[in-house]
């Protein structure tokens, strides 16, 4: 029998009813309350934090990946409990603080706490183990009926108990009555990952407001502590001409700008139209079919690598990005 080794932030899995009814970091046992896991593997369980992950931070990310280059050896696959709203985030900067994986590192959490009626948490846990003893080689979100690559994931829904979607990538795996892997999936493979977790965390993330005057880039532009945006551009990745003077003011300060679509399909063409060219041109680069999440993660992975280039550093990110 295969070790898993569960790893608790937190989340609505985990949660409980506050004094005003809202719900609130918990203290319930997570791993007793599923108690068909045993009959999966064996289980290990620490703890990290408890907290809505809403506050996750970069800190707690280093301690999550931490534990696992701790115990990498130990465990044949990981599970992270952790709250929906950003749990994609969390996946695509694991993505980038561990590589050359081999196994599976699976994130899983609930629509509903465990204290309510019909709670779906219960079957995410039991399959999110289930899928941490398959053959997975990745960083993969299980949730509902999906088995989801991390880094090309998103939340789409509040309500349903299918919360992610990857409509930019296949899922990796279905689950029903058993698990379905899918051949784009990454296998496992044998080796010793890389960790690296000295992200540059100054990044921000503009959103076009059509029809707005306001340009918070100007912002970005006199706060030193910001050494990365991300834009997110309308369609292939076209920008309101006013921002284009912006954009070249902050890529001449030695900060890096990349624009990514709004779009769910698809990926940014800053060549396609001249106002997305103009951008171009100003300095910016093409975050290409990378997600928000993932834009803004490997922004922060690929500053934080700034140490180790002397020349061409610019030339280099870019590359990191692609």
């Amino acid at each position: 029998m295969k070790k898993i080794l569960i790893l608790d932030t937190g989340g609505t899995i985990s949660q409980e009813k506050g004094v005003n009814g809202a719900l609130i970091p918990g203290v319930a046992d997570i791993v007793k309350i599923v108690p068909r896991l045993k009959e999966v593997a064996n289980i290990n369980y620490i703890l990290i934090e408890r907290i809505d992950s809403t506050d996750m931070t970069h800190e707690i990310r280093i301690k999550i990946a931490n534990e696992i280059e701790r115990n990498y050896k130990d465990f044949d696959g990981f599970v992270i409990t952790h709250g929906t709203d950003t749990m994609a985030d969390t996946a695509c900067a694991l993505n980038y603080m561990i590589q050359n994986l081999g196994k599976p590192i699976v994130l899983t959490g609930a629509q509903l706490p465990m204290f309510a009626p019909g709670p779906d948490g219960m079957n995410n846990l039991y399959y999110s183990v289930k899928a941490a003893t398959d053959d997975i080689g990745e960083i993969a979100i299980c949730f509902g009926d999906r088995i989801i690559r991390g880094c090309r994931s998103f939340k789409e829904n509040v309500e349903g108990f299918n919360a992610f979607n990857s409509p930019r990538s296949p899922y990796i795996g279905e689950l029903g009555v058993n698990i379905k892997l899918n051949e784009n999936r990454i296998k496992r493979y044998p080796g010793y990952p890389r960790f690296f977790t000295n992200f540059e965390t100054g990044v921000v993330v503009i959103h076009q407001v059509s029809g707005g005057e306001t340009d918070l880039l100007k912002y970005c532009i006199e706060d030193n502590s910001i050494k990365g945006v991300i834009i997110v551009g309308y369609g292939t990745g076209n920008l309101q001409t006013r921002l284009i003077s912006s954009i070249e003011k902050i890529v001449n300060l030695g900060k890096r700008v990349i624009i990514v679509t709004s779009c769910t399909k698809g990926s940014t063409i800053l060549e396609q139209y001249q106002t997305g060219f103009a951008a171009r041109e100003a300095g910016a680069l093409p975050g290409f079919d990378l997600t928000l999440s993932a834009a803004t993660q490997k922004l922060m992975y690929a500053l934080g690598r700034e140490g180790d280039f002397e020349t061409h550093f610019y030339e280099k990110i870019g590359r990191d990005m692609e």
